[in-house]
């Protein structure tokens, strides 16, 4: 009987056992944060574009369809709308004008990413540095587009994700993905 008593107080955690406990969890948790932000980033990011790009893609093939030629949305790859890509969402209306003569309709009024279609022909147009250097694309000679997202999915200053698509390959590439 007496023990079994002794057992009976035995039982338990010591403070000193659930301090070690706290610590891994602490350490685990650590470890494993930074993993599960980054694939949120990711998925964030791929989401958003995919559903921007396949908009954007279409409307560019179908103002070809009826004017003959592709349509830039921006003078330039730093001509983007919204004007810069935030780690938070941001309004994506009013559109700017090109986007209306496009006819684009938002898959979505808030975006984190910025976009612009830069599009020419086989003697008009200028393939910008991003599209270019990191890319690798090369103006081809006939009419052309591309589609080019800058996101800042981190939150981080200067550290961008950017997102490439093109008449010529339809399929999304990614540079700095999830950043």
């Amino acid at each position: 009987m007496l023990l079994t008593m002794k057992r009976a107080a035995q039982s338990g955690v010591t403070l000193i056992e659930l301090m070690v406990a706290v610590a891994i969890l602490g350490v685990l948790i650590k470890l494993v944060l930074p993993t599960f932000l980054t694939q949120a980033h990711k998925a964030e990011g791929d989401s958003e574009v995919a559903a921007f790009f396949a908009e954007l893609t279409a409307k560019e093939e179908q103002y070809k369809v009826d004017h003959g030629v592709y349509l830039s949305t921006g003078t330039s790859e730093t001509n983007t709308w919204p004007t810069a890509p935030k780690a938070s969402l941001q309004s994506i209306t009013p559109l700017p004008t090109t986007w209306s003569t496009l006819r684009v309709v938002t898959p979505s009024s808030q975006v984190r990413c910025a976009y612009v279609a830069i599009a020419g022909t086989a003697t008009t147009g200028t393939v910008g540095t991003v599209a270019s250097s990191s890319f690798g694309f090369v103006k081809p000679s006939r009419s052309w587009y591309y589609v080019l997202a800058q996101c800042n999915l981190s939150g981080q200053s200067g550290k961008y994700s950017y997102y490439f698509a093109s008449s010529l390959d339809a399929r999304v590439q990614k540079l700095n993905w999830g950043e």
